[in-house]
């Protein structure tokens, strides 16, 4: 699991009481008594059956209560037939403008119908065939005849009207979304049987045919039921009905840990490891992760899913939540999972309520007379600022309606944000106040006078380019203390600045005991040469979680077979297998197409890629990725004039990429138009500030066309921006020197 190596499956025993060994010398006294018979029937006994599905309301026999609370839960209107019992929104010939399009909402012969502009853009009646989630916002369904699930780019907000809801709105009201946008409810990224199935039913098949692109999709519950979470539960029932010999009263998964009091002051596991397990189950789903199989509850998380790093544009430098990425990523960062704290410690898992309301949630383990003070909190008691909550759990908006609550339970850090421009719980409540006052006030009533977590202005310099941040940067990446997530991201940020100092602390991590130190550092190494990555990446190739090694493959795939020692081409080709093999699994999404198509690229099947890339627009025409790699093995064919075409496609699309006026400005160089290629660097570099390489090109192109003394102005910016640059610092001093002999 994610803290520490992998954890055994719970057996029947204690295994830290001598109990547990004298149970197994038992059973090894029986086996020699019996012979030679007794050995053989030890090792022929025929393997249990796996478990099967046997659906909800089977459980519900035994486990009235639990159900009763299912019933009322998220997880049981996670997706239902729409009618009369499920639907929440106003299907009566309600009318909503949007873009220039006026859809009307309306039920006929018992069902529910939406007039909307379909994937032409044209009016058209799609039936609703489901509802999808509950509150605050209700979402549905269109079943399109090649077995896709579109979901509206309506939703109902089932709010009250007090609260603003009541009312349908638009999840991307400020972007005007056509039939053409890759966002539009009709596309791929609005697709449910790729984006949405497997966390909103439960034991899904996707059956996507990647040839005649269509869906066979089928599920064992279409919401969220118990075998979710509890695995398949057929070996259960059977325990139930008076199996005998059956482990751990056949449950595919085993219980986790109760919390006892010490000191009266703190409470601690008493099992820890089981929490695991928990954890992995609910983060299947309430995390930012690729699947690399289909899902399985019984299997390790990291052999299903990678989780997303703490990358920029998703979190803040100091970790806090920036785009929708759920509850793991934030809550592997906080002293709560250091410390064993679980999901269900807080969340009643069937009717995922709160355990209690208000501070009495976290005066279970947090003792009052220490925390539900004025002291401690600094607010009038009772008041929302005594909240715990607001103050260790800041909010942020998604989806227009749907306020989620950070899980890294943070202390409230103005000071981190004067210096890094990151939120803080204090001004997000006191808006007409600024971070400079919130700091004062903090240094003067608790005493702190320095931001409470380093890494963020250790992240946040390397993402400057600011090389002075290395050394700590390494340190904290090395320290075992320090969240492996952050440490992780710690020696990601450090690719930035390759030097035998970096390479030294990623091989430490490469051999590091948490598998996201592993992750993180797999990536940390790409300026080194193929044939070196190799020797360095080489221990991740055998690593026992799937998400380890094709962590490795991604950044090894540059390195042809042919040209791998031959002592490291069969596992090289095993990796690269399983590597291609979840790629596939994920065929039916753009971003998993292209990836396979670099992948492909890299290892010098240019016609495969070409065909992968084509697949992702398939997919998503205006998939901007895509675009832009389709449009380079154009250049690797000889066909820059198809590139040409889909680059000018790509810059009416996308205006403000500085991505598409780079290559472009490239392929028009290659074409000999270098003079014209000058603007389209300039405007690349003006559009991606943070690219340093950006910067370099367009000072080059300059410095070709005869523009010398620009191209040194240009330099001497972008190495205030990127100190730790080596090109552009050589440019710089060749420029430069070139000027004194003119």
């Amino acid at each position: 699991m994610f803290h520490g190596a992998p954890h055994a499956a719970s057996t029947g025993y204690d295994r830290r009481m001598p109990g547990g060994r004298a149970r197994i010398l038992a059973i090894a006294a029986a086996l020699l008594a019996g012979g030679a018979a007794a050995t053989l029937a030890w090792w022929w006994r025929k393997p249990p059956e796996p478990a099967a599905f046997v659906g909800s309301d089977r459980c519900a026999g035994c486990h009235q209560r639990e159900s009763a609370a299912w019933r009322e839960s998220h997880h049981y209107h996670a997706m239902l037939p729409a009618g009369a019992d499920s639907v929440l929104g106003d299907f009566g010939d309600a009318r909503v403008e949007y873009a220039g399009i006026t859809s009307r909402f309306f039920t006929r012969d018992g069902q529910y119908f939406v007039e909307t502009d379909g994937p032409d853009g044209t009016l058209q009646e799609f039936r609703i065939a489901w509802t999808f989630g509950w509150h605050p916002l209700q979402q549905y369904l269109v079943e399109f005849p090649d077995g896709r699930l579109q979901a509206l780019g309506f939703a109902w907000d089932s709010r009250s009207a007090e609260e603003g809801g009541q009312r349908w709105y638009h999840l991307y009201p400020d972007d005007a979304l056509t039939h053409a946008d890759a966002l539009h409810w009709t596309g791929a990224f609005q697709n449910w049987n790729s984006r949405c199935a497997s966390c909103h039913s439960t034991g899904v098949s996707k059956n996507y045919d990647r040839e005649q692109d269509r869906y066979d999709t089928r599920w064992q519950e279409v919401n969220v039921g118990c075998e979710a979470c509890h695995g398949p539960a057929s070996r259960h029932l059977a325990w139930a009905e008076g199996g005998r010999g059956i482990a751990g009263k056949g449950f595919a998964l085993q219980p986790g840990a109760t919390w006892t009091p010490v000191n009266g002051q703190r409470s601690i596991p008493d099992a820890p490891a089981p929490l695991s397990t928990q954890l992995a189950v609910c983060g299947a789903c309430h995390s930012r992760r690729t699947e690399l199989a289909p899902p399985d509850v019984t299997r390790e998380f990291l052999d299903s899913y990678l989780p997303s790093a703490l990358l920029e544009g998703m979190y803040h430098p100091d970790g806090q939540i920036l785009d929708e990425v759920f509850e793991l990523g934030s809550f592997l960062q906080s002293r709560m999972h250091q410390n064993h704290v679980s999901c269900t410690n807080c969340h009643e898992p069937h009717g995922a309520r709160l355990r209690a309301s208000g501070n009495a949630l976290c005066l279970q383990c947090h003792e009052p007379a220490r925390y539900e003070t004025r002291g401690h909190h600094f607010h009038e008691p009772g008041s929302s600022g005594a909240q715990c909550v607001e103050c260790h759990m800041p909010a942020r908006t998604y989806m227009g309606v749907d306020s989620r609550r950070d899980h890294s339970f943070r202390v409230p850090d103005p000071l981190a944000s004067r210096q890094l421009g990151v939120p803080n719980a204090c001004t997000q409540c006191h808006r007409d106040r600024d971070d400079a006052w919130a700091a004062d006030v903090l240094a003067k009533l608790g005493g702190r006078t320095a931001p409470w977590y380093a890494h963020a202005a250790l992240v946040a310099g390397a993402r400057r380019g600011d090389p002075a941040v290395v050394p700590d940067l390494l340190a904290y990446a090395r320290q075992p203390a320090n969240p492996a997530i952050l440490r992780a991201l710690a020696i990601g940020e450090s690719a930035r600045f390759p030097s035998q100092q970096q390479v030294d602390a990623v091989a430490d991590a490469l051999v590091d005991a948490d598998p996201l130190v592993r992750i993180g550092a797999a990536g940390a190494l790409d300026f080194l040469a193929p044939a070196e990555r190799l020797r360095a990446l080489r221990p991740l190739l055998s690593d026992p979680l799937k998400a380890v090694r094709l962590a490795a493959a991604r950044h090894l795939a540059d390195l042809p077979l042919a040209d791998a020692p031959e002592a490291d081409r069969e596992v090289l080709r095993r990796v690269f297998d399983e590597y291609r093999a979840a790629l596939l699994h994920n065929a039916d999404m753009p971003e998993s197409m292209n990836d396979l198509g670099v992948f492909l690229a890299a290892q010098g099947d240019a016609a495969g890629a070409g065909q992968a890339f084509q697949h992702a627009r398939r997919l998503a025409p205006r998939y901007l990725p895509a675009m832009l790699n389709l449009s380079d093995a154009y250049r690797a064919r000889g066909r820059d004039d198809l590139g040409e075409a889909l680059l000018e496609e790509a810059l009416a699309a996308y205006p403000d990429s500085g991505d598409v006026h780079h290559m472009l400005g490239l392929l028009y160089v290659r074409t000999g138009r270098t003079e014209e290629s000058v603007a389209l660097f300039r405007r690349a570099s003006e559009l991606s500030p943070g690219n340093a390489r950006y910067a370099l090109v367009h000072a080059l192109a300059l410095h070709e066309t005869g523009q010398a003394d620009a191209a040194v102005r240009v330099l001497e910016a972008a190495a205030a921006r990127f100190p730790a640059d080596a090109g552009i610092r050589d440019a710089l001093e060749g420029y430069r020197s070139s000027a004194r002999f003119r």
